[in-house]
């Protein structure tokens, strides 16, 4: 059978200037290349700063192949005449530019949101910033963790004794970049539809605060005091050969799982009747559980509890969830070729329709350089006369080898 989900992309022919760096910006235009948009990203000679976090090889790094896949990569210095003469031209044929500058940038290189507008009606621009374009804090950096402590993240997400703690992982940057994709292909539908652009202020602030929604209301409504559980039980548990999480949403559900552990007298239990006297003595209930599950391997509670409609899963790694057999049979985590990194699994985009095998690496700084600007219009002499001021710059060959690994 002929395979055609290439032809049913629905952003086939849709052009984007990505000239965000980070994980936010570019994740939210690699959302829109996984569904078909030609995606250029723009970088200035020292490259996207996202190519210098996490495990490093060549020009490359774990934050920036995992942001870039399907696009092709343009290395400029917007602050010659040279290179903003490009850049201007670039816009001008894109119909949606991202940008992540701090609030003021893109005005001062001539690529406002009025600016574009001028050279491209009907334009889209996306503005990630970590507080917004305007108000009192728009002049203040923002990042991740910073984030994650201003919107209470950290907050909720406290141990034990009180003490806030990050969420280990760029939370806040995915979540960012999460809502700009589905910002940005609302935009791209109302510009079919009505052939209008928009300025789009997409904020690190506004993200982080939209994706604890409910924790806050409950904040709210409790005037700031924490649950320290929502159901019980719930939690973590050690079995035999490691640990396992269970949840128990409902009254039956607690009921079937007295039942597996031999304790069907807890469903009568005064102590444990109800999720309001579970709460109360849910230490209680937790350390009786605890006991049971060490007898047997997390196998064996696994199948058991599943099998009787209680919430159960083991505790997985990341190398364990790549051989998760539901993992494997979905296809969830192929396995794609990259030069600087190898094979490496490569998470599906959930709805996606690019297909694993045929998607374009994640680009080394600059690589398609000389590419773009012959697409441009520029000459063997105009281009050269780029590379010498600096304006431009294409990547040497073979710069994604295996030095620099940190």
């Amino acid at each position: 059978m002929t395979n055609n989900k290439t032809e049913r992309l629905p952003f086939r022919g849709v052009r984007v200037l990505d000239v965000s760096q980070g994980l936010a910006g570019p994740y939210a235009t690699q959302m829109l290349a996984m569904m078909g948009a030609t995606v250029l990203k723009v970088e200035p000679p020292q490259g996207d700063w996202g190519r210098l976090m996490g495990v490093r090889r060549g020009d490359q790094s774990t934050l920036s192949v995992s942001a870039n896949w399907n696009k092709r990569s343009i290395c400029l210095d917007a602050r010659t005449t040279g290179g903003a003469a490009v850049l201007k031209k670039l816009a001008g044929q894109a119909d949606l530019v991202m940008e992540s500058f701090r609030p003021g940038i893109v005005e001062k290189l001539g690529l406002g949101y009025e600016s574009l507008k001028a050279i491209r009606p009907g334009i889209i621009m996306g503005s990630i910033s970590g507080f917004g374009q305007s108000g009192p804090y728009v002049e203040r950096p923002g990042s991740d963790s910073i984030l994650q402590a201003v919107t209470g993240m950290s907050v909720m997400n406290a141990d034990k004794s009180g003490q806030p703690q990050r969420v280990g992982m760029l939370a806040v940057d995915m979540i960012t970049g999460l809502y700009a994709g589905f910002a940005l292909a609302s935009a791209l539908y109302e510009q079919k539809m009505t052939g209008e652009g928009c300025h789009l202020d997409l904020s690190l602030l506004a993200s982080a605060s939209a994706f604890q929604a409910m924790p806050m209301m409950e904040s709210f409504l409790q005037g700031g005091q924490r649950n320290a559980h929502v159901t019980v039980p719930s939690g973590t548990f050690d079995a035999s050969d490691g640990a396992i999480s269970v949840v128990c949403l409902r009254n039956e559900m607690f009921y079937a799982l007295a039942n597996v552990l031999g304790h069907p007298e807890w469903q009568s239990d005064p102590r444990f009747t109800d999720n309001e006297s579970r709460k109360r003595n849910a230490t209680e209930i937790h350390a009786l559980m605890g006991d049971i599950f060490l007898t047997r391997p997390r196998a064996h509670w696994i199948d058991r509890l599943n099998e009787a409609g209680v919430l159960c899963g083991p505790q997985n790694s990341y190398m364990d969830l790549l051989m998760d057999p539901q993992v494997r049979h979905l296809g969830l985590m192929p396995e794609v070729n990259h030069e600087a990194f190898g094979s490496v699994p490569l998470p599906q985009f959930p709805g996606s329709r690019a297909v694993a095998e045929n998607l374009r690496p994640a680009p080394g700084l600059g690589e398609h350089t000389c590419e773009v600007l012959q697409e441009l219009g520029y000459d063997d002499e105009a281009i050269a006369a780029l590379m010498r001021e600096r304006a431009c710059v294409q990547a040497q060959a073979n710069n994604n080898n295996h030095a620099g690994e940190s």
